[in-house]
């Protein structure tokens, strides 16, 4: 090639060649030492030797590149690389792909991107011919807008980067039938602009493609709430430094955003496609869903596991409603139940789209119709809506107000000075909870309340007063398990518990996928229980055989609350009078405090024939568990063992199996034999990592032997494009099928209590107007003005 001639002195380039590499690890002294006999070009510092070629020092990881100009003073570069890589004329591949993996080792190497050009295909749909470009191949497309003279009103473009250079660079290659081979026929190597350095290369597109374990994070990181700045930011530490990143923020949050766009506005038929599916795998999973002619309206479901909770542990529920738990703004309706070890579990969740009696009554009859009846008991808050349904759906059971509801609104009703700087608080707890009152004796109590604080004729108390017998303990000691209200605030936890896992701005599939994460959790701490239980033994306070007894049949929560009754019994309760009447042994037992003060006298009725002992305090019949009453005539009569009638089902040791797969195992969303192959590989790397981690020379054989098993994979598992392994991953991850007909819509203009985002309502009109104003993009691949762009438009 003939080169034009200039003057290097006067910072015009020359027809020599220049080598521009790094000289980031020269020291100061020799930089200083170097300096002398420097030229400068183009505001660089470069050596120039006898034969007139420029370089800059390199180190062996860096990238250096040849710069040229051609007769019409045009400057090229020309990648200094080594020739066992370069590809050259002539050169033949089995396939495609391998010509492919060839080309993009080549330019990894040499400091730029490849981009996939033309195909030719046959009529049989065979590869004929394929293109491999440089990246920045092409000319950007000319702008439509003047920002120098732009008018009021006029559509605005986006600031961007150009990346087109007109670079020509490229292979081509064709498929030659008589060998059956694809062959170069054409490669250039000159490009137009400046290539990435060595350092720099770890920010081009190809190494910011994000590998699985990079996807995966992002996944993990969307259900569990972590967030994809937080998620990225532990992806670099765990690779060492943002140097092996292989990934910006960026790039995590396009992958979050594909993911939702692949659900699109087909979450709600998405939702009820994987219900449909679990229900045929176990037809013991119950769900039933309600649409008007598209939207979803309203779903129940309880897989086998919460019925089996139910048919165990359903004497008492409570339910609550709970918002922003997804994008739609649905209201999110989990069913509560205490289970053997006094913590909650979900009996069946629902999805309501308002929260009023209509929606309330149609989950209360799915609830029977999954379960087959209504609870004896049910709790919940003063919800109007909750309060019509009930009586219709659940007529003979028994509604009671969450009293834990009810004491936090009652710090509402006062002043603040009342609250904080007075006893309020104290004597309220002490009137509503004290078990000993009866009826009367609380009226007496309510009224010298409001006598103290000056709350006479508030109208909230008032109200307040009018249903007592709704939520005051007082008033239904008598009624079955009614003593789970002491944890009435299980719902307003569940709903924190849930908010955990679950965002505002998850579409339904991704809600579900978090709420199976939920359960997974909440079923695993059970787990965890019946295993503690099991192989420890809780420390005896007594010699009492009795107190033996109970820690072999009660599960570990139960006992300590048993154990504490006996206790109890031994130093708080003393005889009163004790008679026969009816051949049964009565006897009044006192009810003592730390002080020792006799504060109650209690009849406990004994009959030694039968083995029953009813006590008038009815704990049992409230809690399940004999009181300690009952109990110091039983430690009086010497009995050994608990008699079995008073040893309730529920609170028995294994009632629930533990092994009890995850949700997306059970119903076959998930390889299992692939999830576990996985795992081991993961853990035989980490396994050899941390072995040779400290042995620099070992870790270097390990890490090219990987490398060469990854390069023997090439040969059995073809490596696809970048779009489709994002595509196949995102597939996996969602773990539901793209629905090719959307009949099911999910649910629009929901304005609920408590469902706000922190933003005014605004009306029709004015949302129009703002999306009117909102400049369109104009999207490269079906050439309009949408609300998309090129990386996720349906197009493509």
């Amino acid at each position: 090639m003939n080169m034009g001639s200039s003057d290097v002195s006067n910072n015009v380039f020359s027809s020599q060649v220049y080598e521009f590499g790094s000289s980031s690890g020269m020291e100061l002294g020799d930089l200083s030492r170097r300096v002398e006999g420097a030229v400068l070009c183009d505001g660089v510092n470069v050596n120039q030797e006898e034969d007139g070629n420029v370089f800059l020092s390199e180190d062996e990881d860096n990238i250096s590149q040849t710069m040229e100009e051609d007769d019409e003073g045009c400057k090229f570069y020309k990648p200094n690389v080594d020739e066992s890589i370069r590809p050259k004329v002539g050169d033949v591949f089995p396939t495609v792909e391998a010509a492919e993996k060839m080309y993009r080792k080549y330019a990894s190497a040499a400091g730029f991107d490849v981009r996939l050009s033309n195909k030719k295909t046959n009529k049989f749909g065979i590869t004929t011919a394929r293109f491999f470009v440089c990246n920045k191949e092409g000319h950007p497309t000319p702008k439509l807008y003047d920002s120098l003279n732009a008018k009021s009103g006029e559509r605005r473009r986006r600031n961007s980067n150009l990346k087109r250079a007109g670079c020509c660079a490229c292979m081509k290659v064709h498929y030659v039938k008589s060998i059956g081979r694809y062959e170069v026929y054409k490669f250039n190597e000159e490009h137009s602009h400046m290539l990435f350095s060595g350092d720099e290369m770890s920010l081009s597109r190809s190494n910011r493609d994000l590998t699985f374990g990079d996807q995966c994070n992002v996944f993990n990181a969307c259900v569990t709430k972590v967030g994809v700045a937080k998620s990225h930011r532990l992806r670099n530490i765990s690779k060492g430094n943002v140097g092996f990143s292989g990934g910006t923020i960026r790039d995590y949050q396009n992958f979050k955003k594909d993911m939702n766009t692949f659900v699109g506005n087909k979450d709600a038929k998405m939702l009820i496609n994987v219900m449909v599916n679990r229900q045929k795998i176990s037809p013991q999973f119950f769900f039933e869903y309600k649409c008007d002619e598209t939207e979803l309206l309203a779903i129940f479901w309880a897989d086998e596991v919460a019925r089996m909770n139910y048919r165990e542990f359903g004497d008492a529920i409570s339910f609550d409603a709970t918002y922003r738990t997804q994008k739609h703004a649905m209201i999110f309706v989990p069913f509560v139940a205490v289970d053997n070890h006094k913590r909650s579990v979900v009996v069946g969740s629902a999805l309501i789209r308002k929260e009023n009696a209509v929606y309330f009554t149609w989950v209360l009859k799915a609830f029977v119709r999954a379960h087959g009846s209504p609870p004896k008991l049910v709790i919940t808050d003063q919800c109007p809506a909750m309060k019509q349904a009930i009586p219709i759906a659940f007529p003979n059971t028994i509604h009671r107000l969450c009293l834990w509801h009810i004491t936090k609104n009652v710090k509402k009703q006062v002043s603040v000075h009342l609250v904080k700087n007075t006893s309020f608080v104290a004597d309220w707890n002490k009137m509503i909870w004290n078990m000993h009152l009866a009826p009367a004796e609380f009226d007496n109590k309510w009224q010298e309340f409001l006598d103290l604080y000056g709350l006479t004729g508030d109208s909230w108390f008032n109200q307040m007063y009018d249903i007592r017998e709704s939520w005051i303990p007082a008033f239904f000691k008598d009624t079955p398990m009614s003593g789970l209200m002491k944890t009435t605030s299980r719902s307003e936890s569940i709903n924190a518990f849930f908010n955990v896992f679950a965002a505002f701005w998850d579409d339904l599939v991704s809600f579900l996928r978090s709420f199976d994460i939920a359960i997974e959790s909440q079923r695993n701490s059970h787990c965890v229980e019946e295993v503690k239980t099991k192989y420890t033994a809780p420390r005896m306070r007594s010699p009492s055989k009795l107190e033996l007894h109970a820690s072999r049949v009660y599960t570990r929560k139960v006992f300590f609350e048993v154990q504490k009754e006996l206790i109890k019994a031994v130093w708080c309760c003393g005889w009163d009078e004790i008679s026969r009447v009816d051949g049964k042994h009565v006897y009044v037992v006192t009810h003592k405090n730390k002080s020792s003060e006799v504060i109650a006298k209690y009849t406990v009725v004994q009959d030694k024939e039968s083995m029953t002992v009813d006590c008038s305090c009815n704990l049992f019949v409230r809690n399940g568990i004999l009181c300690r009453h009952a109990l110091k005539v039983l430690l009086n009569d010497h009995v050994d063992r608990i008699p079995d009638k008073y040893i309730l089902r529920r609170w028995r040791r294994d009632l629930i199996p533990q092994q009890w797969l995850p949700a997306r195992v059970r119903y076959g969303e998930v390889d299992v034999e692939k999830e576990r192959l996985m795992a081991r590989a993961f853990a035989a790397v980490d396994r050899m990592i941390g072995r040779v981690r400290n042995e620099k020379d070992v870790l270097q054989r390990v890490v090219e032997k990987l490398e060469k098993m990854d390069e023997e994979l090439d040969e059995v598992v073809p490596l696809k494009s970048s779009r489709e392994r994002k595509k196949e991953a995102i597939r996996e991850f969602v773990g539901v099928p793209e629905s090719d007909d959307n009949d099911v819509l999910p649910p629009s203009g929901i304005c609920n209590k408590g469902s706000g985002r922190g933003k005014r309502l605004k009306g029709v009109r004015e949302t129009k107007e703002e999306e009117a104003k909102k400049p369109k993009r104009l999207c490269r691949t079906c050439n309009d003005f949408v609300w998309h762009d090129s990386r996720n438009c349906p197009m493509r």
